[in-house]
């Protein structure tokens, strides 16, 4: 699990990243001063992913540490199921079975929400520098400082842009 997440992540970095200077490149040969409009939203996405990030990572953590003990606690009802049995102790294993298995609900149940809030974010930011670019745009092109069909590519190249960001943001998640 360990090697095949690596694996992806290191492809989709590396993948991130070339995408990311070739996009910067093309946005740069259209408007370097739409291009600064759209890479300052960038420090806005480390930002809430590392809010995000710092959260979620407590609740799985706590998610961890009861997966652990609800197997902990099933190996040793195992092992021991005659000496259970025979001592009368099965209400009491399965009550504690139910309280560990709770905890793990609940922790997992907090790391998902959480986890599974970095998207809407992420595209919230994305969509906020889209309309930053078409505002900046609509007024170059009104002092005829860029082509319409300008704007229009670079919006596509705001897409590509922000799509690796979004995608590193789902692996450090």
């Amino acid at each position: 699990t360990v090697s095949n997440t690596l694996q992806q992540s290191i492809t989709q970095i590396i993948t991130s990243v070339a995408t990311l200077l070739g996009v910067v490149v093309m946005m740069l040969t259209i408007s370097p001063l739409m291009t600064l409009v759209i890479v300052i939203t960038v420090p806005l996405y480390m930002i809430v992913t590392g809010i995000v990030v710092k959260r979620s990572q407590k609740y799985f953590r706590g998610q961890q540490a009861a997966l652990g003990d609800l197997n902990g606690h099933v190996e040793e009802m195992y092992t021991a199921h005659k000496e259970i049995k025979a001592y009368g102790r099965e209400k009491t294993s399965i009550e504690e079975f139910r309280k560990i298995n709770e905890r793990y609900y609940n922790e997992g149940w907090r790391a998902q929400f959480i986890s599974g809030i970095i998207m809407p974010l992420m595209n919230f930011i994305s969509n906020l520098g889209y309309v930053f670019i078409c505002v900046v745009g609509a007024m170059l092109v009104g002092s005829g400082t860029v082509l319409l069909g300008d704007v229009q590519a670079f919006m596509q190249y705001c897409r590509q842009f922000t799509q690796p960001i979004v995608q590193t943001a789902n692996i450090a998640n």
